[in-house]
C-alpha cells in the first residue's frame, strides 16, 4: 500500500446508527466483593465490625468448610447474601432446607417436618446490615442429594475461582465435583445456566458490551485522535438476520482488516471492522470509511494484495477503481494444493 498517506485528522464521519440504550462505564464493573468494602455506618460497635470483617473474608474453597456452620448474631450485607450463604451451608451439610418466610426485611428457614432446625435473620436495628437473630443448627432428618438451596446463583459463586482459572471447565466435570464433595446432583441445564452467570459475571455480558459501543466509541475518538470511528448498527439487522476472518465464540461475525507493510517489512494494522458477514455490501461499506479515512480518491497510486474473494474484488473495483490489485502468491499456492495434489513442482516454480 502507498505509503505517507497524509491522514485528515478533521474526519469524523457517521453512519446513521441506531442504538437502543446506551451505559457509560469502566471496563471493570466492581464485584460483588469489592462493592462490600464500603464504608459502614459509625454507628457499628468495634465487635460488630469486626465480625461483619470477618465474615466478608469467608472463603469459598472446595468443600465449602467455613460454611458448614452458622452462627447467632452472623452479619450479612443484604439478604441476597443471606441466601447465598444459608445455600452454601444446605449443600454443605446435604440438607433441605425451606423458605418458611422471605421479603426484603426478613429471611426464616425450616428443615423437615419434625426436625429442629430454625434460622431467623432480620434487619439489624437502624443500620442496613442483617443479623442472624434465631438459629438452632440441630438436625434429626436424612440428608438430601437433589438439594433447591442449591440454586444457580450460589452454585455460580461456588464455581467462580474455578471457572475463571479455567474457562473451558467442562460441565459434566463441574456436575462430577459436586458429586463428589457433597454427593449433590444437578441437572446439566442448571450447570450451564451456573456457567453462563459465572462467564457473564467474569467477562460481562454481550448485551452490556453492545450497549456500551458507543461510549467505547467516544471514548477513542478523545483518547486517540489519529483515529476515525464508525458505529453502523442496522435497523434491520434482526430481521436480516484485505481479508476476513471468522469470529468464534458465542458473539459470531467476522473481522474485516488491512495491514500495510513499511520499507522494513514490518506489517502494521491500517484500520479494521467488525461486521456480521463478509458480503459485497460489507466490503463496500468497508472500503468506503478506508477511502474516506486515508483519502485515496480513486485509488491511483495505490495497489491491494489479497486473496480472491469476490465480495472484496467488487468492492475495490467500484470504490477505488484506480487502485492496482494483486493477489496474494500464498493463497494461489493453496489453491493449487488443492486442485494438484502433486503439485510440488509448480510451487517451485512459483517461488
Amino acid at each position: 500500500m502507498q505509503e505517507n498517506v497524509d491522514l485528515d485528522l478533521s474526519i469524523i464521519h457517521h453512519s446513521e446508527t441506531y442504538i437502543g440504550s446506551i451505559v457509560a462505564g469502566t471496563d471493570c464493573d466492581s464485584s460483588e466483593e469489592e462493592e462490600g468494602d464500603e464504608l459502614v455506618s459509625s454507628d457499628y460497635y468495634s465487635e460488630e465490625l469486626e465480625m461483619f470483617r470477618n465474615e466478608r473474608t469467608k472463603e469459598v474453597n472446595k468443600k465449602l468448610d467455613m460454611y458448614k456452620e452458622l452462627e447467632k448474631g452472623m452479619t450479612v450485607k443484604d439478604i441476597p447474601e443471606a441466601r447465598r450463604i444459608i445455600g452454601f451451608y444446605a449443600v454443605a451439610n446435604s440438607k433441605g432446607l425451606k423458605v418458611k418466610k422471605s421479603d426484603t426485611k426478613r429471611l426464616s428457614y425450616k428443615c423437615d417436618t419434625g426436625c429442629p432446625f430454625r434460622c431467623f435473620i432480620s434487619k439489624d436495628g437502624q443500620s442496613q446490615t442483617f443479623n442472624i437473630k434465631t438459629l438452632n443448627q440441630n438436625h434429626d432428618c436424612d440428608p438430601v442429594y437433589q438439594n433447591h438451596r442449591g440454586d444457580s446463583k450460589t452454585l455460580a459463586h461456588y464455581f467462580k475461582r474455578k471457572i475463571q482459572n479455567n474457562p473451558k471447565y467442562k460441565i459434566k466435570d463441574m456436575r462430577g465435583d459436586l458429586e463428589g464433595e457433597f454427593k449433590l446432583n444437578v441437572s446439566k441445564s442448571k450447570m450451564k445456566r451456573v456457567k453462563r452467570i459465572v462467564l457473564e459475571k467474569l467477562e460481562g455480558s454481550y448485551l452490556d458490551d453492545y450497549n456500551r459501543l458507543e461510549a467505547y466509541a467516544q471514548e477513542l475518538r478523545e483518547s486517540n485522535v489519529c483515529s476515525d470511528v464508525v458505529v453502523n448498527i442496522s435497523k434491520e439487522a434482526l430481521a436480516e438476520g484485505l481479508d476476513g476472518t471468522f469470529l468464534k465464540g458465542k458473539c459470531k461475525g467476522q473481522l474485516l482488516m488491512v495491514v500495510g507493510q513499511d520499507s522494513g517489512n514490518h506489517f502494521y494494522p491500517i484500520t479494521w471492522a467488525v461486521v456480521d458477514k463478509e458480503t459485497n455490501r460489507t466490503w463496500s461499506w468497508f472500503m468506503e470509511m478506508m477511502k474516506i479515512l486515508l483519502d485515496l480518491k480513486n485509488g491511483e497510486g495505490v495497489t491491494f494484495i489479497s486473496d480472491m474473494q469476490k465480495g472484496l474484488l467488487d468492492a475495490i473495483f467500484v470504490v477505488v477503481p484506480k487502485a492496482n490489485h494483486r493477489f496474494c502468491a500464498r493463497h494461489i499456492e493453496a489453491n493449487w494444493a488443492k486442485k494438484h495434489k502433486r503439485g510440488g513442482e509448480m510451487r517451485k516454480m512459483l517461488w
